[in-house]
């Protein structure tokens, strides 16, 4: 019987192998069926976004539309708030996804009050400054009164809604020494596909030197800062961010100093105003098409 097993023990070591072998062979079937999953998610078609610049004077509101998700950049001054309902009335929209207010000047914040108490907005994004205007007291009075805490952001911020990547980049420094109200500015910018936008607020030289330093994005569009005064480093952001077309928030009283409008036809850039109209801006993932009316 002890010869027996003797000879049997080879046998049992060879079956064990092949065993073992089998089994590894369906572990990495199973890896590769995961990640032809993953490619197919990298290859879903691309969900067409919709940008819209309110034509509202010198002050900021842009309502992005990502499919299934809306997204508010500012919200004008208080006196705004009759054109941003109606827009949101005839476009059906009773939601707010994501408030984002870049800073707490009046003709950025002035009609969040009315439209946190007027729509659902679920969540609301400000930098990590805080402020003592009357504007200000305001819109947090509001937000507390249906129970919201804003998102106050000390660093850089990401979310994705539907084909639309969000990344908020938020000011560095603690104090800045000049226009620190335009300075401390959040900058957001959107990767649709193969299309990038940027929406700069109201970020001046400081603010803007910070953004240049890490920028390595070439942006198809951007809604310029300060609604179209000039700034002393607009050659250097213009060279990092090369633009293809440029928006600039202004009116008849207030327009875009011809300075701004001489860089930007040097850099080959496609201005529109909103001093003439509202601005509409959509990308399929791929190119992006602007009008004005």
């Amino acid at each position: 019987m002890k010869n027996i097993l003797k000879r049997l023990i080879p046998f049992l070591c060879i079956f064990i192998f092949i065993f073992l072998c089998s089994c590894n062979g369906t572990s990495n079937d199973t890896d590769t069926n995961t990640n032809t999953d993953t490619d197919n998610k990298i290859n879903e078609p691309i969900t067409p976004a919709n940008v819209e610049i309110l034509k509202i004077g010198k002050a900021d509101c842009i309502i992005i539309n990502t499919g299934s998700k809306l997204v508010m950049i500012d919200t004008g001054e208080e006196e705004d708030v009759s054109t941003i309902t109606t827009y949101m009335r005839l476009n059906n929209y009773d939601k707010i996804d994501v408030l984002i207010l870049t800073h707490y000047d009046k003709d950025h914040i002035g009609g969040a009050s009315e439209v946190i108490s007027r729509y659902n907005v679920e969540t609301i994004i400000e930098s990590k400054f805080d402020d003592s205007t009357l504007e200000y007291i305001y819109y947090h009075s509001a937000m507390y009164d249906k129970d919201q805490t804003p998102l106050k952001l000390a660093q850089n911020y990401k979310f994705t809604f539907d084909s639309c990547e969000f990344e908020i980049n938020v000011p560095q420094k603690n104090k800045y020494t000049e226009k620190k109200d335009n300075n401390t500015s959040l900058i957001v910018s959107v990767k649709c596909g193969d299309t990038n936008l940027l929406f700069a607020g109201d970020a001046m030289e400081e603010r803007l030197e910070e953004f240049i330093k890490d920028n390595q994005t070439a942006y198809d569009f951007i809604k310029l800062p300060y609604h179209g005064i000039y700034l002393d480093n607009y050659r250097e952001f213009l060279d990092s961010t090369k633009p293809k077309y440029g928006a600039v928030t202004d009116s008849s009283k207030n327009p875009t100093e011809t300075a701004t409008i001489n860089i930007l036809n040097e850099f080959n850039v496609t201005l529109y105003q909103t001093r003439y109209g509202k601005i509409t801006v959509t990308t399929d993932g791929e190119k992006i098409t602007i009008k004005q009316n």
